[in-house]
């Protein structure tokens, strides 16, 4: 019993031993590894901020404007980099009531300020509402998507 204990003992110091050695080579050999993926990541997010904070001028203003043409170069290489996508979502309401386009603008803008959007067929039952945003806000979870679907005008 005592020999088993000390077996153990033993084992657990070798095990704290080969931890301290072999964990920092392990560490730096996985900082080294995903290090570029931040970066570019990182990188592409300082980007998109650029975009989304130029859209209100650059929606505004001639495509000769400093501010217009940033937004155009930031999108194009953002969407040729495969960051952004243009996607139709379909609303689960229709947008016919008077101001409710409106509405939905504003609320869109509030919670996600400087996302290029259109909406399609407003009056129908189904509207289509055009969005331009990181690939990260789409789908089940994306936070774009389940607002475009879930969106009821507040009264």
């Amino acid at each position: 019993m005592r020999r088993a204990k000390t077996k153990v003992i033993l084992a657990g110091i070798a095990a704290v031993v080969l931890g301290i050695v072999f964990l920092p080579r392990l560490a730096r050999r996985i900082d080294s590894a995903f290090g570029p993926m931040f970066e570019k990541a990182a990188a592409m997010e300082a980007q998109y901020q650029d975009m989304t904070n130029t859209y209100p001028v650059a929606a505004e203003m001639a495509s000769e404007h400093p501010a217009a043409r940033l937004w155009r170069e930031r999108r194009a290489a953002l969407l040729e980099a495969g960051y952004i996508e243009t996607r139709e979502l379909r609303m689960g309401r229709t947008l016919a009531a008077k101001g409710a386009e409106w509405d939905f603008f504003v609320a869109f803008h509030a919670r996600f300020p400087g996302v290029e959007r259109s909406v399609r067929d407003a009056k129908s039952d189904q509207p289509v509402v055009v969005v331009t945003a990181r690939k990260t806000d789409f789908g089940p979870f994306g936070a774009i998507e389940q607002f475009v679907r879930q969106y009821e005008r507040s009264q």
